[in-house]
């Protein structure tokens, strides 16, 4: 919304009439010495305009409100999830730890492979299912999920969760929508903040060269 500007039209009136008078007062004997003064005085004039404008209200603070509405809402949804992910832990009887970014994680049985590194291609297979059970993907050693450790989008928690994990590792996850494929799915068969429990074995992992 724009501001409201002072009503200017009188004062706009008077430097037309201004001008109209200095066009003929400038043709007459000895003008030039008043040209500077007539100058001044107009300048002077559209300073004053210039200064009485109210100050136009900042937009940040109603950018700043919305931001705060939207992280009040995520908020209260992420903590809404997490009772979710405990519940599910809890009735699975899961020995599960939180980690920081708050997905769940049990390391079932530890590889002897190589330990998997930031910027690693390692290759997944196992499934992906609904909290409620509801299967979505399964992957086999023949077509298995690869991820770019540190740079794979669509389940994010795997960058963390597979960082220190080796090759033949048996790694069970409960991962919160936002991290996983979000507020909008994955448009087949994740439904939008659907949290996911992944169950995967940790196969082939070629070195960053």
């Amino acid at each position: 919304m724009l501001p409201n500007l002072p009503d200017i039209s009188g004062t706009l009136k008077k430097i037309v009439a201004l001008t109209r008078n200095a066009s003929s007062f400038f043709r007459t004997p000895g003008a030039r010495r008043s040209k500077f003064l007539f100058i001044y005085l107009t300048f002077f004039v559209l300073l004053q305009l210039q200064c009485s404008r109210p100050e136009q209200q900042p937009y940040a603070p109603v950018v700043s409100q919305g931001r705060q509405r939207l992280q009040k809402v995520n908020k209260l949804l992420s903590e809404k999830e997490q009772d979710i992910l405990q519940s599910y832990v809890n009735r699975q009887q899961l020995d599960m730890k939180q980690s920081k970014l708050g997905y769940f994680y049990q390391l079932v049985e530890e590889g002897r492979g190589a330990k998997i590194s930031i910027d690693d291609a390692v290759q997944l297979y196992g499934s992906i299912f609904l909290i409620d059970g509801t299967p979505c993907y399964t992957y086999s050693e023949q077509r298995p999920l690869e991820v770019r450790v540190g740079s794979f989008a669509d389940i994010t928690a795997l960058n963390t969760a597979l960082t220190g994990v080796r090759q033949g590792s048996h790694l069970r996850l409960v991962v919160p929508a936002y991290l996983a494929f979000g507020l909008l799915g994955d448009g087949d068969k994740v439904p939008p903040r659907s949290p996911l429990v992944c169950d995967f074995w940790v196969g082939v992992v070629a070195k960053k060269k």
